[in-house]
């Protein structure tokens, strides 16, 4: 007999079709009552004790006093990119054809927008803009590195006329900030929490929630001014600084224990803070993974690898991929990710399989940096992205996946030392 609850809680769409398909009739199988709990769920029913603990955001006595979502684009090809010359050549390019658009219009009756991908890549805002006569100049100081997606930078056109969101950061980021990062509400991955000192893609993490350490939006003067955007009240509860406490809240949300123990909470709510015994511990891992994951391009490469390459190989980078070895038991061939053939010069390998275990945004760091850096073009626009264009090092990019390697065997044993999960309150 097969329970109810084990259909639908258990397996994907085809082990739950096959359970039925193996029962002559629905008499068959041992049905149980499923009561929806006080959120209204009937299967993956969150933690009753959860809503008691201090939620990230939105409330008086939320840990972070104002928050925003990552920076959207909607039109990444055109906007973004790893060589900054190409980003301001794209850019220009558009605002050059957008320009005449706009004189088009207003110069030719009944005139019809050039809908060409490769022309031009139009929003509903840009339309709107562009009939009511509004045209646009370059600014390149509006031209800076961001965080694209996890340990990957590029150069972004940061303009309100070109990005569709650009959320509030002008006036919030000052300088020297930093910005907490998680998953956003409704995400069907597994919960993830990362730090960076730039401004945040919204795909940094998916549809990613960010709350600055400083806010600088009430400041009266253009001058930077460190505006905790801690939440002093929390950060009283817990009995710690500001600082400590931005470094307990990273600790805490990366901690494994955690994120299995509020699996189904944070996968339909943001993010909530309970404290914990031993808080001290939280606040050195939570510092030590901050310092380790936002400077990332300076930990040392990983050296118990083997590299074998040819002489005087080239480090150009088109695509990376795993290499494969035969299955004992089956003859065929599988990935093996032990190796990473980094182009036809040179092959890593002996890589631990503990350094996949670091995870985030439903990936391990080492895939986000080999599905990253990779040459790619746009079909539409025909604009081609290339890695190898964001250094000067030809280097970069092999001794960032090395470093990647040691990051995440790193994080691993950091989130691995943090104490048993003891809710005080």
């Amino acid at each position: 007999m097969v329970s109810v609850q084990f259909i639908l809680a258990i397996g994907g769409r085809k082990e739950k079709l096959q359970i039925l398909k193996n029962s002559t009739s629905i008499g068959e199988l041992d049905w149980k009552k499923i009561t929806p709990d006080e959120n209204y769920d009937w299967i993956n029913q969150r933690d009753k004790n959860y809503q008691k603990y201090s939620p990230l955001i939105g409330q008086e006595h939320s840990v972070f006093v104002n928050s925003g979502v990552g920076i959207q684009s909607n039109r990444d090809v055109w906007v973004t990119g790893y060589s900054k010359s190409r980003v301001i050549s794209n850019v220009k390019r558009m605002i050059s054809n957008y320009n005449k658009e706009v004189s088009n219009l207003s110069n030719n009756v009944g005139y019809k927008l050039n809908n060409d991908s490769s022309y031009i890549k139009w929003t509903s805002e840009l339309k709107s803009k562009a009939q009511k006569g509004i045209k646009m100049d370059f600014m390149p100081e509006q031209v800076f590195v961001y965080m694209y997606r996890p340990f990957v930078k590029k150069w972004l056109f940061y303009d309100k006329n070109l990005v569709h969101r650009p959320g509030k950061y002008k006036q919030t980021w000052g300088k020297n900030n930093q910005a907490l990062v998680t998953i956003g509400r409704g995400s069907n991955k597994n919960f993830s929490a990362y730090i960076t000192d730039k401004l945040p893609d919204v795909q940094l993490l998916m549809n990613c929630q960010v709350m600055l350490r400083y806010d600088n939006s009430n400041s009266e003067t253009d001058l930077f001014v460190y505006h905790d955007n801690v939440n002093q009240s929390f950060a009283d509860k817990l009995g710690l600084s500001a600082n400590d406490t931005f470094a307990y809240v990273y600790g805490l949300l990366n901690s494994p224990e955690y994120q299995q123990k509020y699996a189904n909470d944070l996968k339909k709510d943001l993010a909530r803070i309970p404290v914990v015994a031993n808080k001290e511990k939280y606040v050195e891992v939570g510092k030590k993974l901050m310092d380790l994951h936002i400077n990332y391009e300076e930990v040392p490469v990983y050296e118990g690898v083997q590299i074998v390459s040819h002489e005087n190989p080239s480090y150009v980078v088109k695509k990376m991929k795993f290499g494969k070895k035969r299955d004992a038991e089956s003859g065929k061939f599988k990935k093996d990710k032990s190796t990473i053939i980094f182009n036809s010069d040179i092959t890593i390998k002996d890589i631990p399989e503990k350094a996949y275990e670091y995870v985030v945004n439903g990936r391990s760091a080492i895939e986000w940096i080999m599905d990253q850096y990779q040459v790619k073009t746009d079909k539409e626009s025909g604009i081609t992205d290339d890695p190898n264009d964001f250094s000067d090092d030809p280097k970069y990019i092999f001794n960032l996946l090395l470093r990647i390697i040691n990051v995440s065997l790193q994080t691993v044993d950091l989130v691995n030392s943090l104490p048993k999960l003891e809710i005080i309150e």
